[in-house]
């Protein structure tokens, strides 16, 4: 299966976050060329340094997971690339520039993007649905 993936995606299954954790293995399992805009690595950093200043990591685990994290095989493509069709996308939507420019590449890609982000899903049911409802190939 190829899916852009998004960066709560990725941070849940990570972190082994409880309402999510059955659904990630399943994607993670499942997804064989997953890729991503280049800025999910900073976000995913950003997301693990709040993990350690909530306690529910420590430093030492946050770098581990940021190497788990390189092992997931994650094409990174630039966001110079798709900025103009995310930024057009948020206007045109009213979700975030950055959550748009995973929606540009999932178009671009023609593949689906696999988020938890609600007002994602709503704003483009086409592309954009939770990892249980993308359909194997």
């Amino acid at each position: 299966m190829r899916a852009v993936v998004d960066t709560n995606v990725i941070a849940y299954f990570l972190l082994g976050t409880e309402d999510f954790r059955e659904e990630c293995e399943r994607f993670w399992r499942e997804v064989h060329e997953p890729v991503a805009p280049a800025s999910w690595e900073a976000e995913l950093t950003n997301v693990l340094w709040m993990a350690t200043r909530k306690h529910i990591v420590d430093l030492p685990e946050a770098l581990h997971r940021l190497e788990l994290a390189k092992g997931l095989g994650i094409r990174s493509v630039a966001v110079s690339s798709l900025w103009g069709g995310a930024l057009a996308r948020a206007h045109a939507s009213g979700i975030a520039a950055y959550d748009a420019l995973f929606v540009e590449l999932a178009d671009r890609e023609a593949v689906p993007l696999a988020t938890f982000d609600e007002s994602v899903v709503r704003a483009f049911p086409r592309l954009a649905m939770r990892p249980r409802r993308i359909r194997l190939k």
